[in-house]
């Protein structure tokens, strides 16, 4: 199978492409982002030869993407470049979500079916769609009310794919993430806000306590690791489940944050917000912030993720073998 990866530089997109690389001997992958590799993800996928080949290039810039299309002849493209949510760019420059995540999603469409041999587009939305909903317990039917231009970008990004679907008779599943953490979470140009995961990673690393507020000791999250995202997202790409599917990728349960510092072993020091590392809000626990149902993926997909305790697990290894992923002053 030959895979492209659009924003293979990112966090778990890079993951995505060790895993395709891994799970199938002969699968080529074409890894597309607007910057070069770093040392990291060029050494864990030093292994795999001649099979993965970095280009680099703009999801926003139609020349550019259907001249690496036409090049590369991928069976399937999965579409994860994407800005993520940050309240300073937001407010700095939101225009800036609709340009990198709608209209590069567009581009990218269209480049796919301009290009003739691509079957199926994986699109990687995010349950930031599910923005400011009342609901705790999120099913992939629940109605979409973003909030912030990033969910709001996102949720245009489906419509538009469901749209060139329609037109063009192309599979375009849609997987909507959860909280994710794990190896390759490091501040990129698309990802300015790390996940509290990254932050007790990071504590556990320079045996230090991790800042939060007192707020966030009471608050909670479905979070899972970029190792099963990415085994979902490889299911789906190889033709799992519906071609206009959509499906949360999810742990499907509240995990408090006393409970997840636990798994990590670090110790807590309460600080005043301006001085915490993760402010999170107990009272917010609902919309998207709420727990993302994932019967429709285990069922349709045949997908089960690892226990959280694995995953945490797995992730400290990672992070003690890489640990300078972690600014000291993080």
């Amino acid at each position: 199978m030959r895979y492209l990866v659009t924003g293979a530089r990112g966090f778990v997109m890079s993951v995505l492409v060790e895993r395709l690389l891994t799970a199938e001997p002969d699968a080529v992958v074409t890894a597309v982002d607007l910057h070069a590799p770093d040392d990291v993800l060029t050494a864990s996928l030093a292994g795999h030869g001649g099979r993965v080949q970095h280009v680099r290039a703009d999801v926003t810039d139609s020349a550019a993407m259907t001249d690496v299309l036409a090049r590369s002849a991928p069976d399937v493209v999965v579409h994860g470049a994407t800005v993520t949510h940050d309240p300073a760019s937001e407010h700095q420059d939101p225009g800036r979500f609709v340009h990198v995540n709608t209209q590069g999603t567009t581009t990218v469409l269209d480049a796919a079916r301009r290009t003739g041999g691509v079957r199926r587009v994986l699109l990687v939305s995010s349950g930031a769609v599910y923005g400011s909903s009342s609901l705790r317990l999120l099913t992939e039917d629940a109605p979409p009310e973003p909030d912030e231009m990033y969910g709001i970008s996102k949720l245009a990004g489906e419509l538009i794919a469901r749209r060139f679907g329609r037109l063009y008779g192309l599979d375009v599943p849609v997987a909507r993430l959860t909280k994710m953490f794990g190896p390759m979470e490091r501040p990129s140009s698309g990802r300015s806000v790390m996940s509290l995961p990254y932050h007790l990673a990071a504590a556990a690393v320079r045996n230090r306590p991790v800042r939060l507020t007192e707020r966030t000791l009471q608050a909670g999250g479905d979070w899972l690791g970029a190792a099963e995202a990415a085994r979902a997202l490889h299911l789906l790409a190889r033709g799992e489940g519906r071609g206009d599917g959509t499906y949360n990728i999810s742990s499907g349960v509240r995990t408090s944050v006393p409970d997840l510092v636990a798994l990590f072993g670090v110790r807590t020091l309460q600080v005043p917000a301006e001085e915490a590392e993760a402010d999170m809000d107990p009272a917010t626990e609902s919309g998207k912030n709420g727990v993302y149902a994932s019967d429709r993926a285990r069922h349709e997909l045949k997908w089960e993720p690892a226990g959280l305790d694995a995953q945490v697990a797995r992730y400290v290894r990672w992070a003690r073998e890489h640990p300078g992923f972690f600014a000291a002053d993080r």
